[in-house]
């Protein structure tokens, strides 16, 4: 009989929030599904478990997933009604002694503080717009513009729309204004960079894969407010831009280009806390890739990024994932033999 190494078991974590409507939660429950079906066609046994407030109580009360059985595939975003509490979550994990996919609690945590991540990059010599973090609205030393502001601690596009673009003084103070008391955080103000966009998803530790970049085409939009990848764009179906906003995958992208892309992602997702997977959004600057957010949480749903980058590939939807879990099973510490 030949010895090999039995497989840990799949459990899907999934999360709700009290803001979803019913059309969400069918939403929700469809991405999940798809990823269920993908890996059980990768042979995994896979179940899904959907947590509320406390990972780590909850799945102690199911008492039937003891973490030298299960791996868990970590597709949470928040608490039902907590947002943004990923690196929560990830930390409960971490105590309750699961292996699980993507960024551990101190990566997570890291993403949710986009002024720290700003001077990680920069001190390793990563390319970034000129910008700056403000705590108040004493902006007069701003010198560009147009420029763009953004919430430090938000993630995908959270806070972002077209008045974020800002054209002059009074309004950046009016939008730093809004930031700082609708989100209790700092602004972080960029330069605006009309250039292409370019989005990098990625898989690996020790070794990484880069996948097809995926570029977004605003070719449809003539304001420059309006070439902005906001949350609307992403995520709102009954609004225009959710519809105009195009996508290019592969980016049509010089070999020069290419390379240097791909050499400044890898950096980023090095140094910005992503684990098992992550991307990292650019622009260009005639061919200079500059850096404007790193993601180790990114979408991984079946229209995602990633899920276009890898069939551009030729990778069904459970292969994408499987190769995720391999990368999370490097740390899995509970082996067994088993006979076959």
């Amino acid at each position: 009989m030949a010895v090999r190494d039995e497989p840990a078991r799949i459990l899907i974590l999934s999360n709700e929030d009290n803001t979803w409507t019913p059309d969400d939660v069918l939403e929700v429950d469809l991405e999940v599904a798809r990823m269920q079906n993908g890996l059980i066609e990768q042979g995994y046994q896979t179940e899904v478990f959907t947590v509320r407030s406390s990972v780590a109580r909850e799945l102690e009360q199911a008492g039937c997933y003891p973490p030298d059985r299960w791996l868990v595939f970590n597709w949470c975003e928040q608490y039902f009604d907590r947002p943004w509490t990923d690196a929560e979550i990830a930390g409960e994990l971490e105590q309750a002694g699961y292996t699980f996919t993507g960024a551990d609690a101190a990566g997570m945590r890291l993403s949710l503080d986009k002024a720290r991540v700003r001077e990680r990059l920069a001190a390793a010599g990563v390319p970034l717009p000129i910008g700056r973090v403000y705590p108040n609205v004493d902006v007069d030393d701003w010198p560009i513009f147009p420029a763009i502001v953004k919430p430090a601690n938000q993630h995908s596009s959270c806070g972002v729309s077209r008045r974020s673009l800002v054209e002059d003084r009074a309004e950046l103070r009016e939008q730093v204004h809004w930031v700082l008391q609708e989100f209790g955080g700092p602004a972080v103000v960029e330069e605006f960079i009309d250039g292409r966009e370019i989005h990098v998803a990625l898989i690996g530790n020790r070794e990484v894969t880069m996948l097809p970049p995926l570029e977004i085409d605003y070719s449809l939009f003539g304001d420059r407010r309006d070439r902005i990848y906001t949350n609307e764009a992403k995520f709102d179906k009954h609004n225009l831009p959710y519809y105009l906003t195009k996508f290019l995958c592969p980016a049509p992208l010089d070999e020069a280009t290419q390379k240097r892309l791909e050499e400044v992602a890898l950096a980023a997702y090095q140094l910005g806390g992503c684990r098992d997977y992550g991307r990292v959004d650019l622009r260009l600057r005639g061919g200079e890739p500059l850096v404007l957010d790193v993601n180790p949480n990114a979408d991984l749903s079946f229209e995602s990024d990633h899920a276009i980058g890898s069939k551009m590939l030729g990778w069904t939807y459970g292969q994408l994932t499987a190769r995720i879990i391999a990368c999370a099973s490097e740390r899995w510490p509970h082996k067994r033999a088993s006979y076959k």
